[in-house]
């Protein structure tokens, strides 16, 4: 028997009464307070809405812990329960979201927190496309209340959970922010004083770094021309898609997409050493996202429209740096400057010709090759084990939570 079945068996042998949320928490949603992202000065406090963090402003509204339901829009989980979150310190919080904070001794808001969780409120929500939680249906969510020593015990065991998953999340972020900082001091050839790479370049470059334009250092190539929908239906050539292009490093050896290219046809090949850029996206995050070809295809391969090629000239460029130093901040900066539009952002071929990269010695640059590459192997690792046993915690939680908090109610 587990310490919780103990105290159930000890404290609520004959069940335990539910009563409605609105009578055990302070709903502060008088208190909340708008602002359109064009008045909003960015700032160290979380903005929240219906479904967590939309922005960081510098005021705060609230301050304490607090339980958030969404309002409108982002409400419910396809199982029904309600969408939360749950917010500590300053904080400043839209009229999408509904406030609950703490009053009834006979509640802990983090066990009310935890149980609704699993509590399927749908029944209680109105609207069509666009799902409403008024303040009125959140009053009566019926919420169990044992007594305290059992909410305190499965609080504490789901939590237990909630903050492993957490430390792994964290140290995921943790060395993919660590690599991205590497890499950026790298291509700022801003290595620490005694760092190999700081020798390195002191003796082969005691000048400074050279730098070129894209349009200098090689040429830019369109991606597939004329293809109509029916295309991409049932190719039998591949290509490269936008999506690939713009969450790989390098090309995968494996490209499954297919387009339909006629015997005669001519259209932009793929090589070695080309360089793959996304040239257009609903924002400027998603625009001149770079992909290095480190090897040739088996098969003759082609680039998608949305997505512009650069092949530099031989010999200027050691494999890997370009991929590397056009994820960098200083590159990403010249690019998304460079980048214009209205619905959609777009950078043109000649645009990005103006773009400037620095072209180290070949040893410098298979130096900074080296080391990024052994980063972005171990961030690589990570991203593929953490994920899963990120995935692996959650489902324990979530059976746990739903066996901890399934009560037998107290009959009338």
């Amino acid at each position: 028997m587990s310490r919780v079945d103990e105290l159930i068996y000890e404290l609520c042998p004959e069940g335990v009464e539910f009563l409605p949320i609105g009578g055990l928490v302070e709903i502060l949603d008088h208190l909340r307070k708008p602002i359109t992202r064009s008045s909003r000065a960015e700032g160290e406090y979380p903005y929240f809405g219906a479904n967590g963090i939309q922005d960081w402003v510098d005021g705060w509204i609230f301050d304490g812990t607090f339980l958030l339901l969404g309002e409108d829009g982002s409400v419910l989980r396809e199982d029904g329960s309600p969408v939360l979150t749950w917010a500590e310190g300053k904080i400043w919080v839209n009229n999408h979201a509904h406030v609950l904070r703490a009053k009834s001794p006979d509640l802990l808001l983090r066990f009310a927190f935890h149980y609704l969780e699993t509590a399927n409120i749908s029944a209680l929500c109105s609207g069509g496309s666009r799902v409403k939680l008024t303040q009125a249906s959140l009053r009566k969510i019926p919420v169990p209340i044992p007594p305290l020593p059992v909410q305190k015990e499965i609080v504490r065991i789901l939590d237990t959970f909630t903050e492993l998953e957490a430390e792994l999340e964290a140290e995921l972020e943790a060395r993919t922010t660590q690599y991205e900082e590497t890499r950026n001091r790298l291509m700022a050839f801003d290595a620490p004083e005694g760092h190999p790479l700081s020798e390195l370049i002191r003796k082969l470059c005691p000048q400074g770094v050279k730098f070129l334009s894209l349009g200098e250092a090689g040429e830019t190539f369109a991606g597939l021309s004329g293809k109509t929908k029916a295309d991409f239906g049932g190719g039998n050539v591949p290509f490269v898609s936008y999506m690939t292009v713009a969450s790989n490093l390098a090309l995968p050896a494996n490209i499954e997409t297919l387009v339909r290219l006629g015997p005669s046809e001519k259209q932009n090949q793929i090589a070695e050493g080309d360089i793959l850029l996304t040239g257009s996206s609903e924002d400027l995050e998603g625009v001149g996202l770079a992909c290095e070809v480190r090897r040739n295809p088996e098969n003759a391969t082609y680039l998608n429209s949305f997505c512009i090629g650069w092949r530099p000239y031989p010999s200027t460029f050691f494999q890997g740096f370009l991929g590397h130093a056009l994820a960098s901040r200083r590159i990403r900066i010249q690019i998304q400057g460079a980048a214009n539009g209205v619905t959609r952002m777009n950078i043109s071929k000649k645009r990005l010709t103006r773009v400037e990269l620095p072209v180290p010695p070949l040893p410098v640059q298979e130096e900074i090759v080296r080391i990024l590459d052994s980063f972005d192997a171990l961030v690589g690792d990570l991203s593929a084990g953490l994920p899963a046993e990120i995935a692996a915690r959650r489902k324990q939680y979530e059976y746990y939570r739903d066996k901890l908090l399934t009560f037998e109610e107290l009959a009338a």
